[in-house]
């Protein structure tokens, strides 16, 4: 299994085929393989998230999220060898398998490198107005897939190194205005977040996937930082195995803070997504590449493989 599956790897061994949030919140401690784990990100759109961003700032922030070297910070307990841990990994092809049939976007929060955490804190993350859209081969057009609005955040706290990886129960509350809040990550463990059901189109008409969320912290001394991906499926329904799913990729790693973030991830190459962007970035012309400037992380990268800006 390449590196950049390592994530879809973790995330196989959790989504078993119409689990439900009830029966999911039982459960204990799953096992997983060693050195696996997983991403998210966000994006101010709806009345969960206020009144969301300026159009342009938000196209600029889709690039920069998805292009190696721009992370903002880095993850405190990631496998340092893995692509994912300085931030974007992706296959040059941005389509499933020619027989796949469903996909699912998924987020993951850790502890921040290098920054002190808060004593005692109880702090939450909380989520809103994630979606997944898939691209047309045929017409390049965008087809919204996964909607949290109509479908429901699960997931759990993982240990990414260890070599039997446990995840322990990880509260989720849906919140009265669509928004779902989870527990915040425990020491020495991530968040790892998915939408329960997986969009579904038919086999050989997709090339590409985008997911989109809004993320911000319930405490302001939290230090953590999320990231955004999104995993293939041979079929809404496939039960895990190693031929049954694949990793799309992954975004950067964002700072989250008390103020809303939107988050961003896309398959395949920056110029095919500037040439036909999804409907939530259709408002702004798409830039080709990032800004000159960005925000520098605020301590050097653990991982093993640093990415420069290109």
């Amino acid at each position: 299994m390449s590196e950049a599956h390592h994530f879809s790897a973790l995330h196989l061994l959790l989504t078993t085929p119409g689990c439900a949030v009830r029966p999911l919140r039982r459960l204990q401690t799953w096992l997983l393989p060693i050195g696996l784990a997983a991403f998210f990100v966000a994006t101010p759109e709806g009345a969960v998230s206020s009144s969301g961003a300026v159009a342009a700032g938000l196209s600029l922030n889709v690039i920069e999220q998805n292009t190696p070297g721009y992370s903002e910070a880095f993850p405190a307990g990631a496998p340092k060898t893995s692509s994912w841990c300085n931030g974007t990994s992706k296959l040059d092809d941005g389509g499933p398998p020619s027989d796949f049939t469903a996909v699912t976007g998924l987020a993951s929060v850790f502890p921040e490198f290098g920054a002190p955490q808060p004593a005692n804190s109880d702090g939450k993350i909380l989520v809103a107005n994630g979606k997944t859209y898939v691209r047309l081969r045929a017409t390049k057009e965008w087809a919204l897939v996964q909607d949290q609005t109509e479908n429901e955040i699960v997931g759990a706290h993982f240990d990414a190194v260890a070599p039997k990886n446990l995840a322990i129960q990880m509260k989720v509350e849906v919140q009265a205005d669509g928004g779902t809040l989870v527990g915040g990550p425990p020491p020495g463990r991530n968040d790892l977040m998915w939408m329960v059901r997986r969009g579904s189109f038919a086999a050989g008409s997709v090339d590409a996937v985008y997911v989109q969320m809004d993320m911000k912290t319930s405490d302001p001394n939290m230090k953590v930082v999320a990231n955004i991906g999104a995993d293939w499926w041979r079929a809404p329904d496939s039960p895990h195995s190693g031929v049954n799913n694949r990793g799309a990729g992954n975004s950067n790693w964002v700072e989250l803070s008390a103020d809303w973030s939107t988050l961003y991830f896309f398959s395949g190459s920056t110029s095919q997504f500037t040439a036909d962007p999804p409907p939530p970035l259709t408002e702004s012309p798409l830039p080709t590449q990032p800004a000159s400037t960005r925000r520098a992380p605020n301590s050097s990268s653990p991982c093993l493989r640093v990415l420069a800006p290109r």
